[in-house]
């Protein structure tokens, strides 16, 4: 739940907390109001009563005359009046609630809970004794105000509370939304795209977390460029470094190996024409080691630097590449897939690729347990960049565990070239690596 939310959603509780305070209170108020009410008008319809009574003196007809006055009195609000002639049967009769007077709900007059206060006045006329006039307070009028009132405010206060709730909520939101913008910036930071800059808007407090984001970016993209230029010299100084033992390898060790080998040939003649038979085992033993020897120093000066890749350029090598590991172990089925007329790429590019597939052949063979195994070069012109996909059936590669010293130097050496490397698993199940390098100068022009 986002923070405009949680606030939006706090506020519209204290507004319906201050509401249902209000109506509460009203309510509370109520009783005491409907009480006060009815004893007021009891009171006045009692002492008007006994005033006509007393009028009433020498009446042709005082019992019509008191209904009469009665008839007249019954539109009173808050009070039921009744005449009858026998007060202790009649008068709770007479004097019934009437239903038809109540328009609030019957649990809010059950919430009020005001009581009748019923008062039996004899009707006596010149000392005659004619019944008696029964006056009951009715809190029905008074409860039906109340209600009104606690109905008014609830929609008044429910409207008010809304069009409050709504204003708020649309300045939250424009208050908050610089941070919607600061978010996106410092994802893109977190991906690794230094060269965002967040647009300082709102508040002071906001412009000054963006200036601190901004610098953060700066300093981020700075320390990103001196990082890269230092992996790129690092992996120079390695390639030199192999190149220089790739050298001496093949000139120093390996001529040394080619005159132990032809010695040794030699020898192995002289042995046999000399018959020397006991010879014969151990000079064999000693060719065999050295030819083991020169293919163990062939090996190494692949992997150290890939002649091929020199002379026949990155698609031929990749083919020599692939076939080599075909050829040491059949278990796994690998398909090399190259773009027709690819433009060599520069030397950087090409090595960086060649050891991507290398590394990746490596852990597939020794690690994967895959059977299958796919490498897809192509070429991209918008934007121009070259890219690499190698996936396979494997156990794939858990991106939550941290990358291997294999992953994280193909990583690098594709971020020193200002390139993006990513791994994880396959659609299909298995591994999948994606690099993409962006294209020299020179693959562009062609």
């Amino acid at each position: 739940m986002s923070l405009k939310v949680r606030i939006d959603l706090l506020f519209g509780l204290l507004l319906l907390l201050g509401l249902a305070a209000d109506i509460g209170h009203m309510a509370l108020n109520a009783r005491a109001r409907v009480q006060a009410e009815g004893a007021a008008m009891t009171r006045v319809t009692r002492d008007f009563v006994e005033a006509a009574l007393a009028s009433f003196h020498g009446a042709p007809d005082p019992e019509d005359s008191l209904r009469q006055l009665v008839r007249n009195l019954d539109s009173l609000r808050h009070v039921r009046i009744a005449f009858v002639r026998n007060p202790g049967d009649a008068a709770a009769a007479a004097l019934a609630p009437d239903e038809a007077r109540r328009e609030a709900p019957k649990w809010f007059f059950n919430l009020i809970h005001a009581r009748d206060e019923v008062t039996i006045l004899p009707a006596a006329i010149d000392g005659r004794p004619f019944g008696a006039v029964v006056i009951a307070s009715d809190p029905a009028d008074e409860v039906n105000e109340v209600w009104q009132d606690v109905r008014n405010l609830a929609l008044t206060g429910g409207a008010i509370a809304l069009a409050a709730l709504l204003g708020a909520s649309l300045i939250l939101g424009r208050t908050l939304r610089p941070l919607e913008t600061y978010s996106a910036a410092l994802g893109r930071l977190s991906e690794g795209d230094y060269s965002v800059r967040a647009q300082a808007a709102g508040s002071p407090e906001f412009v000054d977390l963006c200036a601190k984001i901004n610098i953060l970016a700066e300093t981020l993209q700075t320390l990103s460029h001196a990082n890269r230029e230092l992996i790129q010299r690092l992996m120079d100084v390695q390639e030199d470094e192999r190149k220089k033992i790739a050298h001496e390898l093949h000139d120093e060790i390996g001529p040394y190996l080619f005159a132990l080998r032809a010695n040794a040939t030699v020898l192995d003649a002289g042995i046999r024409t000399a018959g020397l038979a006991p010879l014969e085992r151990p000079i064999a033993a000693i060719r065999d080691q050295i030819e083991a020897l020169q293919g163990h120093n062939r090996r190494i000066l692949r992997q150290l630097r890939p002649p091929a890749l020199d002379e026949l350029g990155l698609c031929e090598a990749l083919k020599i590449l692939v076939e080599s590991w075909r050829a040491t172990d059949s278990s796994v089925d690998v398909e090399l897939r190259l773009p027709e007329g690819l433009a060599p790429p520069d030397e950087k590019q090409s090595l960086a690729l060649y050891r991507l597939v290398q590394e990746a052949l490596t852990n597939i063979y020794r690690h994967a347990k895959a059977t299958h195994a796919s490498i897809v070069l192509s070429s991209v012109a918008s934007p121009p960049e070259l890219r690499l996909r190698i996936q396979d059936d494997g156990i794939g590669i858990d991106p939550a565990k941290p990358a291997g010293l294999g992953l994280t130097g193909m990583r690098e050496r594709v971020r020193g070239l200002g390139g993006t490397l990513s791994f994880g698993v396959a659609p299909g199940g298995g591994g999948l690596i994606d690099v993409a390098l962006p294209a020299s100068a020179q693959d562009s022009a062609k």
